[in-house]
């Protein structure tokens, strides 16, 4: 059995990684452990990359095409952008009976480069709750998925069988698969992930213009600012496709941010220190 890999970066990686260490390979279509003739490929477009993955016991082909032939489970790790293309050359190359999965951060725009490719009745969109601000395969590690929710999205024309392998799929990576709506799904990252993105990557430049380095900023503003490091590439495709509900939710913190500068500067404490406490309650869950 093939299994076959495009992207490996962060996700793709570690997902490479647990495979090839936990030989779980097999188990992606029900088998149980795995069987003798059990590969696991990989393909990257940065040569680095692909060494890396090489060294770390993933089989690299010499071009895409190759990687997906015979493959029986193809994942895409790669960003929204580049899911068109590629589902297309699944199409062209991959077997007939190939389960294909994504790991993209917002389905709505997966499954629908599922259906234009024709590929919907066999392709089923993951969005695993784990990442990173570091990109590349050596920011991969085997365990990234150990525990980690996986939202599981599909066509309603795709066969419980392959539903059934999917949620294998993951659960055998030590991940907790949930079958979501993509629509709500969407709507949820968009606040709960994307807009975090950006409020640390604003943040962040709001600092490095004072002229302050990164090395001066202490744990707390360390730990805000970490996702200002995150893949460019990725989140433009996010940001992309997620653009009437972030405009939305950055407009509301803008009001709250404003409320608090006009608060200070009056000397009235009573604001900011009041949604602190909300705040913390809510982040403590009390």
């Amino acid at each position: 059995m093939r299994l076959a890999i495009v992207g490996l970066g962060v996700m793709g990686g570690s997902l490479a990684r647990a495979l090839v260490r936990t030989h779980l390979a097999g188990g992606a279509g029900g088998r149980g452990p795995t069987e003798p003739s059990t590969s696991v490929w990989g393909w990257a477009a940065n040569p680095a990359d692909r060494a890396a993955a090489a060294e770390a016991g993933v089989e690299i082909g010499e071009h895409l095409e190759g990687t997906l032939l015979d493959a029986e489970v193809v994942v895409l790790a790669t960003p929204l952008s580049t899911l068109p293309d590629l589902a297309s050359t699944v199409l062209d190359v991959a077997p007939a009976g190939a389960l294909v999965l994504d790991v993209a951060s917002l389905q709505e725009a997966s499954l629908a480069a599922a259906k234009a490719a024709s590929l919907s009745a066999r392709w089923v969109s993951a969005h695993p709750m784990v990442g990173s601000e570091r990109s590349g395969f050596d920011a991969s590690r085997a365990d990234l998925y150990e525990g980690a929710t996986v939202f599981l999205s599909a066509d309603e024309g795709v066969p419980q069988e392959r539903r059934d392998a999917a949620v294998r799929f993951w659960s055998r990576l030590g991940a907790l698969p949930e079958w979501v709506v993509p629509e709500d799904h969407d709507d949820r990252m968009a606040t709960v992930s994307h807009l975090p993105q950006l409020v640390a990557t604003a943040l962040a430049d709001t600092i490095a213009a004072t002229g302050a380095p990164a090395e001066a900023l202490g744990p707390g503003g360390r730990d805000t600012t970490r996702l200002a490091g995150s893949s460019v590439e990725m989140w433009r495709d996010l940001f992309e496709h997620a653009r009437p509900a972030l405009v939305s939710g950055l407009r509301d913190l803008a009001e709250r941010l404003e409320e608090d500068a006009s608060a200070l500067e009056g000397g009235h404490l009573d604001v900011p220190v009041g949604r602190l406490i909300r705040a913390g309650a809510w982040r403590r869950g009390g």
